[in-house]
């Protein structure tokens, strides 16, 4: 068997393996066994190699085709009769020597075994050299043991030749039971129309073409029909054609064990359903953050942080005074900024009501429901676990994820200045007035005695301290006001990015693995 087709199977064949190690419940008893036969199937034949490649003939009872069999091998072996049903068990024919492995592997029985060539023949069957033909107990058998038997070659052997009379073609059972389901095969089946010497040329021509149109409705739209007749020999050269040109390819197991792995992907993947988008990617995820946050009180603790700002600046930037006046004002974060920041914040952190708690889990749980309602029942089950187990800590990783974020006081560089220029501009106006009040009892009392730029300069100290303590009063009260939108604005945000990280991992995460793993289990199968 080539290597790149021996990768290949191998490669579909550990993506099934990998997919029924999930676990018993996440497949069906029914495709769990088939994949493993499946998987055990092709071990077999990969490890026979594709020396002989194995044809058989299937059919209906009366199609013909023993006598089919018997007239491409050119020997009376499988028996004809007029009883039915005539196959009983399964008749081989080999070109070659050798084939006994492939043989015992597929059970057929050793008295029901020939091998075609002789002295006499020649060079004649040469072309058919590793060809193993095997004519199959009728498929609608009365007898049920025969049916079986023919079932289970079907599964086994390289290519299917089904064999149909005039009369039988349009069966029922052979389109729905076979040909449909087998329809991944159609590189690995040929369909026979036998017996067409009872036909008119026109009415095997009508025939043929209504049985390529019901091979089309049953999927198989590259499968060709071919006309042959056992009694005249009609066919026949073409029918030892493909097979010869079957045989030289040395494809044909590989091609089957290809389509069979492909087919059964397939099945495990209707089974598996669709992989379904993540909670945290769907756009009620976002919604869920904001509930989240509203539980946690995100917008209290930046209030917090806002007026903490505007205390603390106020205290170094207002006028001096003013500023000395509000130094026992109630402080946002407690009586001492010593304690640690965390306990600080947690104090500032109303308590989660049990409605705001319970609003988080219902729209978690409709956030999650509605990502996995066209998975399996199994693996909403498995959801559904891993979500009980998150919500069970959901409390407890909120308030972690909000004490966790680090919420440093700013000092930004402008306090420094401002408090500079609010000293220097109160200390102007304390020594203008000082000036003028002493200038003007010096005036009273010695008059004449004072030069007048004496009077300028106390004004002019005083007129510059008031109106530099307003100016910088007025320009450090906006840049308060916005430094304290910034602060708030950005421990806002780092606390939903906290708890949209605890959505994501410690929340919606064991969610997430459920579902990451049946994307996994369903891309590994193609």
């Amino acid at each position: 068997m080539n290597d790149p087709a021996q990768s290949e199977i191998r490669r579909r064949a550990e993506g099934i393996r990998q997919t029924l190690s999930l676990g018993p419940d996440k497949l069906s008893p029914d495709v769990r066994a088939d994949a493993q036969n499946l998987l055990n199937r092709a071990e077999d034949r990969l490890g026979l190699g594709e020396e002989f490649t194995v044809v058989a003939f299937a059919g209906s009872t009366g199609s013909g085709k023993s006598s089919l069999f018997n007239a491409v091998a050119g020997l009376d072996i499988a028996r004809v009769g007029v009883r039915r049903p005539t196959t009983s068990r399964p008749t081989a024919c080999v070109w070659g020597e050798g084939g006994n492995d492939i043989l015992n592997w597929l059970h057929v029985p050793e008295r029901s075994r020939t091998w075609r060539e002789s002295a006499l023949d020649g060079d004649d069957q040469r072309k058919l050299h590793g060809l193993i033909l095997l004519d199959l107990p009728d498929h609608d058998s009365t007898a049920v043991k025969h049916r079986v038997e023919s079932d289970r070659l079907v599964g086994l052997v390289d290519v299917v030749f089904w064999v149909v009379d005039p009369q039988k073609y349009a069966d029922f059972s052979l389109h729905s039971e076979y040909l449909t389901k087998l329809a991944e095969n159609s590189s690995n089946m040929v369909v026979v129309l036998n017996q067409v010497d009872k036909l008119s040329d026109e009415e095997q021509k009508a025939a043929a073409d209504h049985l390529q149109q019901l091979l089309v409705e049953d999927g198989l739209t590259d499968t060709k029909v071919h006309l042959t007749s056992a009694v005249t020999r009609d066919g026949i050269p073409q029918v030892r054609s493909i097979l010869a040109d079957t045989v030289d390819s040395k494809q044909a197991a590989s091609e089957r064990l290809l389509a069979d792995m492909q087919a059964m992907a397939n099945r495990m993947q209707n089974e598996l359903g669709e992989p379904v988008v993540p909670p945290d990617e769907r756009p009620g995820a976002s919604r869920l953050v904001e509930t989240m946050s509203d539980a946690v009180g995100v917008e209290a603790v930046a209030q917090t942080v806002h007026d903490d700002y505007i205390r603390r600046a106020y205290r170094n930037t207002g006028y001096p005074v003013l500023a000395w006046m509000q130094r026992n004002a109630p402080d946002p974060l407690g009586a001492k900024h010593g304690q640690g920041r965390d306990e600080l914040i947690r104090a500032s952190v109303p308590a989660t009501s049990r409605a705001q708690s319970s609003q988080v889990r219902l729209m978690a749980h409709e956030l999650i429901a509605e990502s996995v309602s066209s998975m399996p029942r199994p693996w909403q089950s498995a959801v559904a676990e891993a979500e009980k187990a998150s919500t069970t800590e959901l409390s407890e990783t909120l308030d972690s994820a909000v004490t966790a974020v680090d919420i440093k006081p700013q000092t930004p560089n402008w306090w420094s200045v401002a408090k500079i220029l609010q000293i220097i501009f109160f200390l102007a106006t304390i020594l203008g007035l000082l000036g003028l009040i002493a200038t003007a009892i010096l005036a009273i009392v010695v008059p004449g005695t004072l030069p007048g730029w004496s009077w300028i300069a106390s004004i002019g100290l005083l007129v510059v301290g008031i109106i530099g303590s307003v100016v910088t009063s007025v320009i450090a009260k906006s840049a308060r006001s916005k430094g304290a939108d910034e602060a708030a604005g950005d421990i806002d945000r780092k606390l939903r990015d906290a708890i949209g990280s605890v959505a994501q991992s410690s929340y919606l995460g064991p969610v997430n693995a459920v579902i990451d793993e049946h994307r996994r289990a369903y891309e590994t199968l193609r």
